[in-house]
């Protein structure tokens, strides 16, 4: 199967789209969210969104029914309506990147964790849609992935490698793959037991990717970050267990750049639920705790957005409450509000565009992908 090109239906002639409009007051917002249905096929999971140029929205996410589809929304900026389509069944835990055609690419690993479960890249070819496995010695290939592109629109995939070549006791690695435009080359950036369940990635402007991980494991867990200079891989602790009075933290992480080439990382203390962002500047991780949870979801994601002030905003789903808040620094403190509610919030994803907060989200409650958006509070600042 190795290579092997699937092609797709055009998008505008395989769309169905699924339109409504909510409105919901934000606690501690002087603004006003807007939320979309935009697929009710199913609870729209693991989404990854993305805004291109020209204000068009693109989200890849997996929807929970019986052939755990892999499906692309795309919302037209000029009409402001929803399209969605499927691309392939049998899939989880998606990541989407654009590339200077602002063209979508998504990587994605089979679903479940049974011998032979590969990773995979989709792209948009500007014709049809393609897909392909990425070629490793891999037995299988599980949870969260993250793709970048390079300069040339290469990318880059980070992904776990739940089990190592058969034969092998190598398991539960993090690892990356790197297409150099003639072949892919595959790197293991942290060969640890139980390094990279969580795994999210970003470039900066310099072309330097950034990838913050969790370990998982009751020993050693914590959150990493590895950076890539083009030559060599640079690995660090941001947190763990010994800062935490041995509680396990790292779960639900999701990472953002800065225009500085920043970091930003936002997770969950899964021992005691409570919500974390760290920031390394000046070359030193600072840490800091946003607000405690009712309850942890599993296997969720944060997301995490920086405005054009360098101001991060983190999404994140209190499933003991069943809701989707927003948090983002408010002078010397954390500023917190409600986005949605009813078991809406689970795997979320953020982009701030032209001064308006989207996010993408699933409902458990009514099986549904929704998209909620409001303006900037441009009278909140650190």
């Amino acid at each position: 199967m190795t290579g092997v090109m699937t092609r797709f239906p055009k998008p505008l002639s395989a769309l169905s789209a699924v339109f409504l409009s909510l409105s919901l007051a934000a606690a501690g917002s002087a603004n006003t969210w807007q939320i979309e249905l935009v697929d009710q096929s199913g609870p729209g999971r693991f989404s990854s969104l993305k805004i291109d140029q020209t204000g068009n929205v693109h989200i890849a996410y997996i929807v929970d029914d019986d052939y755990h589809t892999l499906k692309y929304a795309f919302w037209d900026h000029s009409n402001k309506r929803w399209f969605t389509m499927a691309l392939a069944a049998g899939a989880s835990f998606c990541d989407l990147a654009l590339d200077s055609k602002q063209r979508p690419h998504i990587s994605y690993a089979d679903y479940g964790t049974g011998s032979g479960a590969k990773l995979r890249h989709a792209y948009w070819d500007g014709a049809e849609w393609q897909n392909r496995v990425v070629p490793l010695n891999s037995d299988v290939i599980g949870y969260y992935t993250s793709i970048v592109l390079d300069a040339n629109d290469n990318p880059t995939i980070s992904f776990y490698e739940y089990r190592g070549p058969k034969g092998t006791e190598i398991a539960v690695r993090m690892r990356t793959v790197t297409w150099n435009g003639k072949y892919w080359e595959v790197h293991t950036v942290d060969g640890d037991n139980q390094s990279g369940k969580f795994n999210s990635m970003a470039i900066d402007s310099q072309g330097h990717r950034h990838l913050a991980y969790a370990n998982v494991s009751a020993m050693i867990g914590g959150v990493r970050y590895a950076f890539w200079d083009g030559t060599t891989t640079k690995l660090e602790i941001v947190d763990d267990r010994s800062q935490n009075n041995t509680e396990l933290v790292g779960y639900s992480l999701c990472m953002a750049v800065d225009s500085e080439g920043n970091p930003h990382v936002t997770y969950v203390n899964y021992s005691r639920p409570a919500v974390k962002y760290a920031v390394r500047k000046a070359g030193r991780w600072s840490v800091q705790s946003i607000e405690a949870l009712a309850g942890t979801a599993y296997p969720d994601r944060n997301s995490i957005a920086i405005d054009p002030d360098g101001h991060p905003y983190i999404g994140y789903y209190d499933p003991g409450r069943g809701t989707l808040r927003l948090a983002h620094p408010d002078h010397e403190k954390w500023s917190v509000e409600t986005v949605d509610g009813d078991s809406s919030g689970f795997t979320s994803s953020m982009q701030i565009d032209r001064g308006v907060i989207w996010i993408s989200y699933s409902d458990e409650a009514n099986g549904a992908l929704k998209v909620a958006r409001r303006e900037l509070d441009r009278k909140s600042v650190v």
